[in-house]
C-alpha cells in the first residue's frame, strides 16, 4: 500500500500539499485549515507511455477497491485522515479503470460523508463521469500540458482534444447539473510546468479553463525528472517559476484580472518577477493612475493591497486607518502618485 500512496504524489491535491511519510497522509492546507487525506492509486501498472511519469517504466502493483476502502476506514477511525483522493494508472482500458475508481468511491461513501476526490481518466465514458460527480466532492482530469502537439510529444497514446478536453466538457456539464440540484461539487485540472512551454501558454490555457470549463482550481506541478523515464536527464523546473504562475493564477481567480492584464506581466513570454508589481508598473507607464494623494482610484491593482484591504478602501477607509489596523503598506506607498517607484532605486 505504501507504494500506491507514494505513487500518487504526482497528482496535486492542493497548491500547498505535502506528504507526511511517517503517517502516510497528504496534508492539504486551505487557508488556516489543514486537511489530512489518504491519497492513493488503485494501480501503478500502466499501459501508457507518458515520458514524464514513472509508472509506465516500472513494474507496477495494485490493490482492490475493497482493500483501499478498508484502509481508508481504518485510518479514519484512528483520526489520521478526514478525506480521500482516489486515482489510478491506466492498468487496462479506461472503462475498466473507471469502474474500479467508482467502486472504491461507492464503498467509501457507505461510511464516509466528508471530502472525496475521484480522478477521471482520459477516455472515460460519460456515464462514469456522471456517477463520479454524484459520488465525489470533487473530480479532476489532468490536461498535463498546454497543447495537443506538446502532449503528442510526451505520449503516443493520449489525445488532448478527444481523450481529455471532450471529457472535461462533460465534467463541467455534470458539475453544473449537480450544483443546480443543490450539491456542492467542483472540478480541477493540472499542468506540468517545465516541459518546454512558455508562461504565456500556461496563462492562456489557465484563463480558458476558468472561463470555458469553470474549473475550481488550475493546479501547477513542477516537472521533476524521474530515474528510468525518457526524461530522466532533463532539468527540474524551478519552484520560483511555479510560484509566480500561482501568483498570476490568484490574480485571475480571486482578483478578477483578465488575460490582457496578465499578459502585461510577460517579458518574452515569461513572468520574471512578481506579476502584480509588473502589471501595476505597466499600467502606470501607460498613464493609468492607480492612486493619488488622499484617494486610491483602483485599489485592487495596487501592489501590497490584498482583497481585504481593497474592500476596506472601497468602503471609504484611508491608508492611515489601514495602517492603524496593522496592515503593512510599505509596497503600496511606492505606487502612489508623487512617490518614487521601487524600480527607480536600482
Amino acid at each position: 500500500m505504501i507504494r500506491l500512496i507514494e505513487g500518487s504524489a504526482f497528482d496535486i491535491c492542493n497548491a500547498r500539499c505535502s506528504y507526511d511519510a511517517s503517517k502516510l497522509v497528504y496534508r492539504a492546507k486551505t487557508g488556516k485549515k489543514t486537511v489530512n487525506l489518504l491519497k492513493i492509486l488503485i494501480s501503478t501498472r500502466c499501459r501508457y507511455d507518458c515520458s514524464y511519469c514513472p509508472n509506465p517504466w516500472r513494474r507496477g502493483i495494485e490493490a482492490t477497491p475493497e482493500q483501499i476502502a478498508e484502509l481508508f476506514r481504518a485510518m479514519k477511525e484512528k483520526g489520521l485522515v478526514e478525506g480521500a483522493f482516489i486515482s489510478s494508472s491506466m492498468s487496462s482500458d479506461s472503462h475498466e479503470v473507471m469502474e474500479r475508481i467508482l467502486k472504491c468511491g461507492e464503498l467509501i461513501r457507505e461510511f464516509h460523508k466528508g471530502y472525496l476526490h475521484l480522478k477521471i481518466v482520459p477516455g472515460a465514458d460519460r456515464d462514469h463521469i456522471k456517477r463520479a460527480v454524484e459520488l465525489a466532492s470533487r473530480v479532476s482530469i489532468n490536461i498535463e500540458t498546454t497543447s495537443e502537439s506538446r502532449l503528442g510529444e510526451l505520449s503516443s497514446v493520449k489525445n488532448l482534444k478527444t481523450d481529455i478536453l471532450k471529457r472535461e466538457r462533460w465534467i463541467a456539464d455534470e458539475v453544473e447539473k449537480a450544483r443546480r440540484n443543490g450539491l456542492r461539487r467542483g472540478h480541477t485540472t493540472q499542468v506540468i510546468v517545465g516541459l518546454g512551454e512558455s508562461d504565456a501558454e500556461i496563462v492562456r490555457v489557465m484563463n480558458e479553463h476558468y472561463e470555458k470549463f469553470g474549473v475550481s482550481r488550475f493546479y501547477l506541478s513542477p516537472f521533476r525528472p524521474v530515474s528510468g523515464t525518457p526524461l530522466e536527464s532533463e532539468r527540474a523546473e524551478r519552484r520560483e517559476r511555479v510560484a509566480r504562475l500561482y501568483a498570476a493564477d490568484a490574480l485571475m481567480r480571486l482578483y478578477g484580472y483578465d488575460l490582457k492584464l496578465i499578459n502585461l506581466a510577460l517579458e518574452d513570454g515569461f513572468i520574471r518577477r512578481d506579476p502584480k508589481m509588473a502589471i501595476a508598473e505597466a499600467l502606470m507607464d501607460r498613464g493609468f493612475e492607480l492612486g493619488e494623494l488622499g484617494e486610491i482610484k483602483e485599489p485592487i491593482f495596487l501592489p501590497g493591497i490584498g482583497l481585504k484591504s481593497a474592500r476596506l478602501i472601497e468602503k471609504g477607509y484611508s491608508l492611515i486607518q489601514l495602517k492603524k489596523m496593522g496592515i503593512s503598506l510599505k509596497r503600496t506607498a511606492a505606487y502612489m502618485k508623487g512617490q518614487t517607484r521601487l524600480q527607480e532605486f536600482f
